[in-house]
């Protein structure tokens, strides 16, 4: 069933139309819902642009063609602006534009070709990494979903290992400016604990 809506979605996305275009891009909240590219890559191969709004407008003729072209066989085209879609940009790691990832088989491969504008065609070499040539690079895992409090994990993982490497060098001053943050993020804490129980007591009354 998830496929025959995925194939639905792709087709909708090449018709003309007002409503066609403003669903023509992936976005941070749509991303991988539509796609599951990291829960089980059930609607089908997806092969994204990550690009700025310019270099999307650049491979949009060819984009168009090739997706007609690639949904006879369930491999669904879509691009991504990374201005407007911080989130993916960081999950994904993006950091040249355009990149091109293909997601398949639960993996995802990265296009390493180039793409020049007026000499490359685009439609051919991006076909034949769509369908062949993705099998001769690296299968890499797809990245999971961010959690809301993931970057909290990470800044306390990264504030415990400072703290460690202080104590062991006995370095008094990283000491202090690590802890810092820890103890403001406990203050603030308690400050709302004493905050939230002081609305209940003032609703009790």
């Amino acid at each position: 069933m998830r496929a025959s809506w995925a194939l639905v979605l792709a087709a909708c996305l090449l018709l003309p139309g007002t409503w066609a275009q403003r669903r023509q891009q992936l976005t941070d909240d749509t991303f991988e819902h539509i796609t599951q590219a990291s829960t089980g890559q059930t609607t089908g191969v997806w092969l994204v642009n990550f690009c700025s709004p310019k270099a999307c407008k650049d491979l949009a003729p060819a984009w168009e063609e090739l997706g007609k072209d690639l949904l006879q066989q369930q491999l669904f085209v879509t691009s991504v602006d990374v201005h407007s879609n911080p989130q993916l940009r960081t999950r994904f790691g993006i950091t040249t534009l355009p990149t091109i990832l293909l997601f398949r088989d639960r993996k995802m491969y990265r296009f390493e070709g180039k793409l020049i504008p007026g000499t490359t065609d685009y439609k051919a070499v991006l076909k034949a990494f769509a369908t062949e040539e993705y099998a001769g690079g690296t299968a890499l895992e797809v990245p999971p979903v961010a959690l809301p409090f993931d970057w909290l994990s990470k800044l306390a993982h990264q504030k415990l290992a400072t703290v460690k490497t202080a104590l062991e060098t006995q370095d008094l001053s990283g000491l202090a400016m690590a802890l810092l943050p820890i103890l403001l993020v406990l203050l603030l804490a308690m400050l709302l604990m004493l905050a939230n129980l002081g609305g209940k007591k003032t609703k009790r009354e």
